[in-house]
């Protein structure tokens, strides 16, 4: 499988291109930017290995819903950073590298091993938590 490459992580604490702006991960989307990852928009997460730094990756295969979701999310942000929580929590503030045309995406740079791990068991259990 080809995988797209979607993100790449600048860090949970890093700022989005946006003056002014404040995430909460636990309040309502207030941007068109933020996008609240539920079980169900993922149909599949896998630990994997960026191609040319060999740093641990994770590699999701939205469902429709949930790619329904990302395309709207993604429109207008290529270049730009968007907001990506899961379960409450910020997952990343990554950078948009190029619009996602499939439902396969790649999530990369700053996570270790165990975090992939961590976040792929999360993202797989099934759980409607947003």
């Amino acid at each position: 499988m080809i995988w797209a490459a979607l993100l790449l992580i600048a860090g949970p604490d890093a700022p989005v291109d946006e003056p002014g702006y404040e995430h909460d991960c636990l309040a309502e989307p207030r941007q068109d930017f933020e996008f609240r990852l539920i079980a169900s928009d993922i149909k599949s997460a896998q630990v994997g290995f960026h191609m040319q730094s060999n740093e641990p990756v994770l590699n999701i295969e939205f469902s429709e819903s949930g790619f329904d979701r990302f395309l709207a999310v993604q429109k207008g942000r290529v270049g730009k950073k968007i907001v990506l929580c899961f379960k409450g929590r910020l997952l990343s503030t990554p950078v948009l590298n190029e619009y996602v045309h499939s439902r396969t995406a790649q999530i990369s740079g700053g996570f270790t091993l165990e975090e992939a791990t961590e976040l792929q068991s999360q993202m797989t259990e099934g759980s409607e938590t947003p």
